[in-house]
């Protein structure tokens, strides 16, 4: 049986990390919280899905009790936001074995720092579509069952990539994919609405009614893509949209039609992941991620006005100089004219 090791036991690597765990895979779990590890270590990690919640006993350590383990894993889930790849990878390398396989669970795009360390055959990134949640220590949550896609940069399927993905398949539907790198950031431009939605809070159903809202959201997503596609990215559709829909030889009217039909599905409740991040006074992933885009946009010469005014304005309110509100949006509308 192959050892498995999960840095980091938030929602996703406890969710995934829990389910592998019921199914009975040697897996070990790394975290820094110590209120959740504590909780984990004394009752369990409670894993609230919809076909089922359930407890499950797990092996839970810090990372400096990581010595205290003999013997290598064979693969090894970073599962920790961006901010935190360069830790999360000096916990797990001393402790992979030397074929074992890098697996990236994390929004961004994250496999190219991995494969620097350990080469194309041993790194695998994967694109997750499942809202989810730490409710408290020890507890994590979803409302949907999820789906995850699977592969390497290189697109070819290896041995190691078909024995994960059974294992994974056996717990949540999984697909291999040969686009990995067009899958994550498929997902990225979604990743990045959600500083666009963040701006206020209020959801994008109050923020962005007018015409001349839904233009400026359109020509941001119209930003990342070109960015995306200049770099030979291949587009998935999301269920929300199809990114492809926004690349810049569509006109104005398709990009906002699109935008449109997207605002169908915005309800007045919801609010962005980011928003609740800074008013829980915590680090964001912007700068691995929209700020990731905005820079890899600079290398070719593009101009991002909305893009990059955006990372502004986030940056401001992240950093406590700027409060919420609709007037962001202004500020924002104003670049695009």
């Amino acid at each position: 049986m192959q050892r498995m090791i999960v840095i980091g036991t938030g929602p996703i690597g406890g969710i995934i990390g829990g389910r592998l765990a019921r199914a009975g895979a040697d897996i070990t779990f790394v975290d820094i919280d110590r209120e959740h590890v504590s909780a984990i270590r004394e009752k369990g990690l409670y894993v609230d899905v919809p076909d089922g919640p359930f407890n499950v006993k797990v092996k839970i350590l810090y990372p400096h009790e990581l010595h205290e383990i003999s013997g290598k894993f064979d693969i090894g889930f970073i599962a920790v936001r961006s901010n935190y790849t360069a830790d999360a990878l000096n916990t797990v390398l001393p402790h992979l074995a030397s074929d074992g396989l890098l697996v990236s669970m994390q929004n961004g795009i994250n496999p190219p720092l991995l494969q620097e360390k350990v080469g194309a055959d041993r790194t695998l990134g994967m694109a997750i579509r499942m809202g989810c949640r730490k409710i408290g220590p020890g507890h994590v949550q979803t409302d949907i069952r999820g789906h995850l896609y699977l592969g390497h940069l290189h697109g070819k399927t290896t041995p190691p990539l078909e024995a994960l993905h059974k294992s994974l398949n056996a717990v949540m539907e999984t697909d291999i994919s040969d686009n990995i790198l067009g899958v994550l950031w498929s997902k990225l431009t979604y990743t990045c609405l959600g500083y666009y939605g963040s701006l206020a809070d209020a959801s994008l159903s109050r923020t962005c009614q007018t015409e001349a809202d839904r233009r400026a959201m359109a020509d941001f997503f119209t930003e990342i893509v070109a960015v995306g596609d200049a770099l030979g990215v291949r587009w998935i559709e999301l269920a929300e949209y199809s990114p492809a829909d926004f690349h810049p030889r569509h006109s104005a009217d398709q990009r906002l039609a699109t935008v449109n039909n997207f605002a169908k599905t915005w309800k007045p409740k919801d609010r962005k992941g980011p928003l609740r991040y800074v008013q829980n006074k915590l680090r964001t992933e912007v700068e691995f991620t929209l700020a990731y885009v905005v820079k890899e946009g600079e290398k070719l010469g593009m101009k991002m006005p909305l893009c990059s005014k955006l990372l502004e304005i986030f940056r401001e309110l992240e950093a406590g100089k700027r409060q919420f509100g609709q007037h962001n949006y202004d500020e924002l509308l104003a670049t695009a004219r």
